[in-house]
């Protein structure tokens, strides 16, 4: 037996499973489609239920309660982990033990070994974009479709010799015993829900890009404003279950939009005072922990309606007026709001439905289904094939860190 294993996906779930399998001397493979690795928490700004950076994630399991940032975990210099972003699998072929992997790599255009961060290309084209300060690996990136005659200038101007913009991809054939699918989650787009006007005014967005707005690390610096002209938005309205809990859609609940929209509604509330927020909703399921951040939100004077959304207008002044039945007041209601934020359904990465008919497997609703399925949270979803994070379904980072190393527990099991 081969004694690689292959990860794919580099969220938190998969992170946390390459580095515990890296420190126990399993060589390990990581790859991601992105050319950065934190997948979604890149774009979330605070975790629940701890409300700090989402760039941390929990620390080494002997030193309990020790948290650390994953753009410093050493990914890139951890010998035991062959760090492959920008990378995408082809195809997978062999039996359980003995699996033959080809991966397809992107060009490398800034060579992330030599690249200081000075900023310099950026400075010269728009093709050149440092996505995050704690990316990892530390490195700007280049965008070809946005090549422009600076993007040359940057090459030749480049002090640490970093930027080939002839770079070319290639690809990679592997052998590893395990598989280990962490493709993480895709917020639905919900561009053909009439109701809720998405992809028709800039300031109708979803919380995943509210996130971003809120994030100090944004161009805006964090302040709460409008897509459409970048003036402070006062007036906030929130609907939860877009495209969730609906059978014209995802039947699923995607179990952590609640709690999603909560954090943003408390950052706004306690921490944006000027402005309000309401919260439209069917139910909130907020268990455990996270009952805290709905008493909080309504503390700090977040209003809740239980109801329907039924129609968006927009304003000439960039306002939108929504239309909202409260079924409680059995009444419709009017709202005039800066931004319109959509809670959508956590849906499969579009490339891990691919990958789960390569390797034969069973689906739940297009995510990967236990190999077991009387036993709930199951990680193992075929033999020597293993799932964790949202790969198995709409998950928060404590239960992807959890699944993760249950992976790994097994694993090393069955090297023992």
């Amino acid at each position: 037996m081969t004694s690689s294993v292959l990860i794919i996906g580099a969220g938190v779930a998969g992170m946390t499973a390459a580095v515990e399998l890296a420190d126990s001397g399993v060589k390990t493979i990581l790859v991601d489609r992105l050319p950065t690795v934190g997948g979604n928490a890149l774009d979330l700004y605070k975790a629940f239920p701890t409300d700090d950076c989402f760039y941390c994630f929990e620390g080494n399991r002997w030193r309990p309660g020790i948290r650390k940032c994953f753009y410093r975990s050493a990914l890139t210099d951890q010998p035991n982990i062959d760090l492959l972003v920008d990378s995408q699998i082809e195809e997978i072929k062999g039996s359980p033990g003995k699996f033959s992997v080809t991966i397809r790599k992107g060009p490398v255009y800034v060579d992330p070994r030599k690249c200081t961060m000075c900023g310099l290309c950026i400075t010269h084209s728009k093709a050149f974009k440092l996505l995050s300060p704690q990316c990892q690996p530390q490195a700007v990136v280049y965008d070809p479709s946005m090549a422009d005659e600076g993007a040359k200038k940057a090459e030749n101007e480049c002090p640490s010799r970093a930027i080939n913009l002839s770079a070319e991809g290639s690809t990679q054939t592997v052998s590893v015993s395990d598989i280990v699918v962490a493709t993480g989650f895709h917020e639905m787009q919900p561009v053909n829900m009439d109701e809720y006007g998405y992809g028709t005014h800039p300031n109708i967005i979803t919380q995943l890009e509210l996130a971003k707005i809120l994030d100090p690390n944004a161009e805006n610096g964090g302040a709460l404003v409008r897509p459409s002209d970048g003036k402070p938005a006062k007036r906030v309205l929130m609907v939860q279950c877009v495209g969730s809990r609906d059978e014209n859609y995802y039947p699923y609940c995607s179990k952590i939009c609640c709690v999603f929209a909560l954090k943003h509604a408390n950052i706004i509330a306690e921490e944006r005072g000027e402005a309000s927020v309401s919260v439209v909703y069917m139910d909130l399921r907020t268990y455990d922990t996270y009952e805290d951040y709905y008493r909080r939100a309504r503390r700090a004077g977040v209003e809740f309606i239980r109801g329907r959304t039924m129609s968006v207008k927009p304003n000439t002044d960039d306002t939108l007026e929504i239309t909202v039945y409260d079924s409680l007041l059995d009444k419709y209601l009017k709202f005039s709001v800066d931004l319109f934020v959509l809670s959508s359904a956590l849906e499969p990465q579009p490339d891990s439905n691919r990958i789960i008919k390569a390797l034969g497997l069973g689906q739940s609703s297009g995510f990967a289904a236990p190999l077991d399925t009387a036993t709930h949270g199951e990680v193992v979803i075929g033999e020597h094939v293993y799932a964790c994070g949202a790969a198995l379904g709409p998950a928060e980072v404590p239960d992807s860190v959890t699944q993760a190393r249950a992976v790994v527990s097994k694993i090393l099991q069955e090297r023992m």
